[in-house]
């Protein structure tokens, strides 16, 4: 999850991306826009998880030079990578089955569907 936050560029660019192609695409329609909307975030996982790792190692060195953090009540990311790594690791605490899973994606279908029209409709600013 650390490694994804120093991907938010990336995210923006490929979130606006997606919006430039509907757009060009004339996709003003509401069942295109819903299409286009449905295929966000999937389109996204898919943007991010084709960066080559060299360029995710460069972005690791990169985020430590600037100190870059989450935010002003969070140390440095590659401080809490650190941690992380340090001693044996620890089982995950809570766990999903995957019955568990679908009723969570189930109830949270309709955010999805919202945020992502309301990208598809605005963009996302820097």
């Amino acid at each position: 999850m650390l490694d994804r936050l120093l991907l938010s560029d990336s995210v923006v660019t490929a979130l606006n991306r997606e919006v430039n192609a509907a757009a060009r695409g004339g996709a003003h329609s509401g069942g295109r826009d819903d299409t286009r909307a449905n295929g966000l975030w999937e389109h996204l996982v898919a943007d991010l998880d084709s960066v080559p790792e060299l360029e995710r190692e460069r972005l690791r060195r990169a985020g430590a030079l600037r100190g870059h953090s989450v935010d002003d009540t969070h140390p440095p990311t590659h401080l809490r990578q650190q941690c992380l790594l340090v001693g044996e690791p620890v089982p995950a605490t809570v766990t999903c089955d995957q019955e568990t899973t679908g009723a969570i994606a189930a109830e949270l279908a309709e955010a999805r569907r919202k945020v992502a029209r309301g990208i598809m409709r605005d963009g996302v600013a820097r």
